[in-house]
């Protein structure tokens, strides 16, 4: 426990390493950075899809994009397409490769697999311990948190999927559209099909719920009868399964001694469960200013920023979730609202967090008045996110 780390990154995921391959410039040479990640190896483990008006650092990564998507209810479809908005999908595995190359090729940056953080402490000094599960304890002048979060409520909201990249003897999947959310009404939680066409025999197809954690649903039968309805008679393979559990509430930030990174630090927008976007500016964000500090002849000033997200946004994320979770079996026929009702770009708009006031407008207008209104009465008007 000798050396004293300028900067340790625990949690070595999305937020982790797109902090570390940003920090592997050579301008950041004369700092010395740890990455701490609790897994052995890296392998494909998700598919991480968004909304681009602009590359960004790992669009050449990308592994398909759409310009349509869709949404649909009991037979009725509404499809857009927008000239300024893709939407673009990434294997997980391949950012994993670039990111740890990046950091493989500068000297100062060092990844260290298969080590499990057991505390964090600020010591009086303002030094951060870092307790290790195994080998030795850890010291460093700032600490950013990257883990995800260990533990939910029952009662908590979550995002819980299960994909299933699909491969199929024949043509059976339409490429044009990306079929966003098919939903399927629900009592116990919003559910809704995702499915991400690569090609006439390969789509990666999902089960989505937004619900309470608790609500387990069964995923394989789900699939199996799914993919019956989609391929017909035509003999299919699955070659990758993905599952995941996304908390929607915040509960889990870091303390204030250190920096969040991606969902520990409040990337994913709750209402919708996107992140990829905001988690890679963020990144960018803190090297850029760290950056500019260490130009101006003091890095030890540096003040790296928590992500923000809007107060406005997050009251918004909060009462619609609220009312969904009110009524699931009518959940579905807000968002058709939002669909039929808005333009391509507004519901891109609204979907990632960037909206303005008069697209915030638009989405009220697009709503019923009642459940919404009592919902917001019941928060306050600064009621943020339980």
């Amino acid at each position: 426990m000798d050396k004293l780390w300028d900067i340790v990154i625990v949690g070595g995921g999305l937020g982790g390493l797109s902090l570390a391959a940003e920090l592997a410039a050579p301008k950041f040479a004369g700092l010395s950075v740890l990455v701490l990640e609790k897994r052995s190896q890296y392998a494909r483990d998700r598919t991480w899809s968004y909304w681009k008006d602009k590359p960004h650092k790992y669009s050449h990564l990308e592994r398909h994009q759409w310009s349509q998507w869709s949404a649909s209810l009991s037979g009725v479809v509404h499809t857009q397409d927008s000239l300024r908005y893709t939407y673009a999908t990434l294997d997980a595995d391949a950012f994993y490769q670039a990111a740890v190359q990046s950091i493989a090729q500068s000297p100062h940056i060092t990844l260290r697999m298969n080590c499990s953080v057991a505390t964090l402490n600020i010591t009086d000094t303002g030094e951060a311990t870092i307790k290790m599960e195994q080998g030795d304890d850890v010291r460093a002048r700032r600490v950013f948190d990257a883990r995800p979060a260990q533990r939910t409520k029952p009662s908590a909201l979550v995002q819980q999927f299960t994909g299933w990249e699909v491969h199929t003897e024949r043509d059976v999947f339409s490429t044009d559209r990306v079929r966003l959310m098919e939903f399927e009404p629900h009592p116990r939680g919003l559910h809704f099909w995702y499915v991400l066409p690569y090609s006439a025999r390969c789509a990666l197809v999902e089960s989505t719920w937004v619900s309470p954690s608790s609500w387990q649903p069964d995923y394989e039968t789900e699939l199996q009868v799914h993919l019956a309805k989609l391929c017909g008679d035509a003999p299919y393979t699955v070659g990758y399964r993905e599952h995941g559990v996304l908390s929607l509430q915040d509960e889990h930030r870091p303390p204030e001694q250190w920096v969040g990174l991606g969902r520990r630090g409040g990337t994913l927008r709750p209402a919708t469960g996107y992140a990829f976007i905001d988690t890679i500016g963020h990144a960018a964000q803190l090297a850029q200013s760290l950056a500019v500090a260490i130009a101006s002849g003091a890095p030890e000033a540096w003040q790296p920023s928590t992500f923000q997200r809007s107060k406005v946004e997050q009251w918004m994320d909060a009462v619609f979730l609220d009312v969904l979770a009110s009524d699931w079996q009518h959940a579905p026929e807000y968002f058709m609202r939002i669909f039929s009702s808005l333009s391509a770009d507004d519901v891109v708009a609204f979907l990632t967090g960037r909206a303005s006031w008069s697209q915030r407008l638009s989405v009220m207008r697009s709503l019923p008045v009642a459940p919404f209104a009592r919902t917001a009465l019941s928060r306050g008007l600064s009621g943020g996110v339980r």
